[in-house]
């Protein structure tokens, strides 16, 4: 094999480890999950069997829920950064820090952060049923 043979399928080589090495980073980054900090959980002893939850969503950039619905209402206050609510059928919404929304019961949607390198943070209110969960993937 001629000298510029090598070169060139050595440099190919770098290249290719270079591209997987910076791909596999950027797909790390985009498959951080949303990590959910209990703040509250209590019975509702007006409502028989409801219980109130409420949380703290830190969202990472380029973070997303995937498409689900809730049995619920869930209300959710930005606190940080800005989200994205994207309703089956309607124009995708975008709140920031200091502003709220509901997301109604069987509404099919994705949540996201705004911000590829930027992240989010949102706190959630919900009440449900003893041993119901808060939301429910959808297809």
């Amino acid at each position: 094999m001629h000298q510029s043979a090598i070169i060139r399928t050595a440099a190919a080589l770098i290249a290719a480890v270079a591209v997987g090495i910076s791909g596999g980073q950027i797909a790390c980054a985009q498959q951080q999950p949303i990590k959910r900090t209990d703040l509250l959980k209590t019975h509702l002893s007006d409502v028989e069997g409801k219980e109130m939850q409420v949380w703290v969503a830190d969202i990472p950039p380029g973070a997303a829920t995937g498409p689900h619905f809730h049995p619920t209402p869930r209300f959710v206050y930005v606190l940080e950064g800005a989200v994205v609510l994207e309703l089956d059928g309607k124009p995708a919404r975008t709140y920031t820090a200091g502003q709220a929304y509901v997301e109604l019961p069987g509404e099919r949607h994705n949540f996201r952060n705004a911000s590829t390198s930027e992240p989010a943070k949102a706190l959630g209110f919900q009440y449900i049923g003893k041993d119901q969960p808060l939301q429910i993937n959808a297809p």
